[in-house]
């Protein structure tokens, strides 16, 4: 099995935090002998030497010489029991009673500092020859008028509650390294998906998502990438559909110049110039409209690419469809086309207003461009429950089900139909129509071809 980078880096840190966190434990329980619990363990052991041998004295013949047989027998016990040399010394440090044959000599160990315990203990710490001691000494008020000393001595290669610490540590570490398998495995499994994904959208898979799960910050990582390879999608997508409309376009101008250039040539063969101004008004003609269309293939396709501009304007709607209608009252009057409206005053907010005209100016416009002389054209606002609802109906005949939906895509013609148009205008209305966060669709009713346009108010 491969050890991950990652995961070589994770348990590094922890080792390096193990080991640091255990040197200052270390170092602070060094600094701080006199809380160890080390002091009050050998202070509790002297008072309970002291006690015992007390009790001793009170229930033995004060004869020196059965006193010292009877506190040599306990000491030797007691000795035995807690792992230490215990002696007993009088006022002038003569030898009472004591665990071993021979006892050890103390004088560099009172030299150095000793901490005083609460029962006015003295306890001494020294580390010789690999060897950690600890050496406390207790004075008695007994016998009255002449006090013991209690001395006990430890000297043993290491405490115990050390050797457990340590063995506790290592045992911490391997457990430790063992649990930061899985766990490196689960964090480092999202950022594998990760590298795939990149790698499969560098091949030209745009079509790459990662499952988010969590709330952490690799969460946020697939998140952004996520929305990184949606804007991408649309991006190219976008492209490639714009690379394709305009070459679709294009080739019926292009190809009517052509055909214009071919008659010119043969009138200039033929006659000489006469007639020819008209081909060339009409070649200036299509390129007119070559140009427009390009223009109107451009801002649509910046739709899908770019963002509009900040969303905080606020836009009365009555105004716009009235000076809409405005414009259009010349052509309504030359096809004698008769208007009924029902506005009400609507304003919308978090809006750009300009947007909203460009939605109403195309549906407006295909309303009167498409509507047939002495026709009519019905145009209502109102708002419900927080949403402006525009219908704007003109006579028609009705549209299929497939063309009611296609009339939204870009370039989509009815068939047959002969008016000059890019075919852009209502795609456009529904993309700025869902940037807004709203909806629009086309229908067949009693007046004729309906659109419906839907927006939060």
């Amino acid at each position: 099995m491969k050890i991950s980078r990652l995961y070589l880096k994770f348990f590094l840190a922890f080792m390096l935090v193990l080991i640091l966190s255990e040197l200052i434990l270390f170092w602070f329980m060094t600094l701080s002998w006199s809380q160890s619990p080390r002091v009050s363990h050998m202070e509790r052991q002297l008072i309970t030497v002291k006690n015992l041998a007390e009790m001793n004295m009170e229930q033995t013949d004060p004869a020196a010489e059965t006193r010292h047989s009877d506190l040599t027998t306990l000491l030797q016990t007691l000795g035995r029991s807690i792992q230490a040399d215990i002696w007993i010394t009088g006022p002038y440090g003569e030898l009472v009673a004591s665990s071993t044959e021979t006892i050890p000599d103390m004088h560099d160990w009172t030299s150095g500092e000793a901490v005083k315990s609460m029962e006015g203990a003295y306890i001494y710490k020294k580390k010789v020859a690999g060897l950690k001691s600890v050496y406390g000494l207790y004075t008695s008020s007994k016998p009255r008028g002449y006090p013991y000393t209690y001395h006990v001595f430890h000297s043993i290669p290491k405490f115990n509650e050390d050797v457990w610490f340590m063995r506790s540590q290592i045992v911490l570490i391997v457990l430790a390294a063992l649990f930061l398998i899985p766990v490196s495995r689960r964090m480092i499994s999202p950022v594998k998906e990760l590298t795939v994904s990149a790698s499969r959208m560098g091949r030209g898979d745009l079509k790459q998502r990662v499952r988010i799960k969590g709330r952490d910050e690799i969460a946020e990582l697939g998140t952004a990438f996520n929305h990184m390879a949606e804007e991408l999608e649309k991006m190219v997508k976008s492209s490639r559909e714009l690379t394709a409309n305009v070459s679709h376009e294009l080739r019926s101008p292009l190809a009517r110049m052509r055909i214009s250039l071919e008659m010119l040539k043969e009138k200039i063969e033929e006659n000489g110039s006469p007639g020819c101004e008209g081909f060339i008004n009409g070649m200036q003609f299509e390129i007119s409209h070559m140009d427009e269309l390009i223009g109107k293939i451009i801002k649509f396709s910046k739709l899908d690419i770019h963002k509009l501009p900040a969303m905080n304007e606020t836009a009365d709607l009555k105004a716009i469809i009235e000076d809409l209608i405005s414009q259009y009252s010349h052509i309504a009057t030359r096809n004698r086309i008769s208007i009924e409206l029902h506005l009400e005053d609507v304003k919308t907010g978090n809006c750009n207003r300009n947007a909203l005209t460009v939605v109403l100016d195309n549906i407006l416009g295909n309303a009167f461009k498409y509507t047939d002389p002495d026709g009519d054209v019905s145009i209502s606002l109102k708002e419900e429950d927080n949403t402006a609802h525009i219908e704007v109906a003109n006579t028609h005949p009705p549209l299929t089900e497939e063309d009611l939906e296609e009339i939204f895509n870009p370039f989509h013609r009815l068939k047959g139909q002969e008016l000059p148009g890019s075919g852009l205008g209502l795609a456009a209305a529904r993309k700025i129509t869902g940037i807004h966060g709203g909806s629009i669709r086309a229908a067949n009713s009693s007046k004729g071809f309906t659109i419906i346009v839907e927006i939060p108010t």
